[in-house]
């Protein structure tokens, strides 16, 4: 029973990421280059992690190994376009736990305009100890993710974090 929505009374904690779309972000007929958007769902995912109170992968590798989230599967799908100056919002939830993997969601929307949808399968991973140039996966960690399971509300359907608005210069 790892799938969020079959446990009652748990409402998914939710965390938005704002970021203004630079000119840098778009090709040349000044609509978001798509791999922008992979970029941004990996800043969120982080930043969900911080939002859950998870403490740098800095400070996860000195404390505990733990040297961060790799992707091991990513996809999205494009519904509209966007453009430099414009503000986004990216929601960003666990919508599964496994032993060793979990599913990320991102919802990107310019207001109610959603632009993309992703999805992400990750593993918590530490330097595998008998060849410190690779990973290995561990089973993703319990305190780990009972603290980003839940909303601090539980259960209330609506609880979200909130992300600062990076800023960036508008060309």
């Amino acid at each position: 029973m790892n799938d969020l929505t079959e446990i009652p009374g748990v409402c998914p904690r939710r965390h938005i990421h704002r970021h203004r779309i630079a000119f840098s972000e778009c090709d040349p007929a000044q609509i978001v280059f798509f791999a922008n958007y992979f970029v941004w769902f990996d800043t969120a995912s982080r930043e969900f992690f911080a939002a859950c109170g998870i403490p740098t992968w800095h400070v996860t590798e000195s404390e505990r190994g733990i040297i961060g989230t790799p992707v091991l599967d990513v996809q999205a799908k494009f519904l509209n376009s966007a453009t430099y100056g414009e503000d986004i919002e990216i929601e960003t939830t666990v919508e599964q736990w496994n032993n060793k993997t979990f599913v990320m969601r991102h919802v990107a929307r310019r207001g109610e305009t959603v632009l993309a949808e992703g999805r992400e399968v990750r593993i918590f991973a530490i330097r595998d100890p008998e060849d410190k140039r690779r990973i290995k996966s561990i089973p993703v960690p319990e305190d780990i993710k009972k603290a980003c399971v839940q909303c601090r509300a539980s259960g209330c359907g609506i609880c979200r974090t909130e992300g600062a608005v990076t800023e960036l210069p508008v060309a």
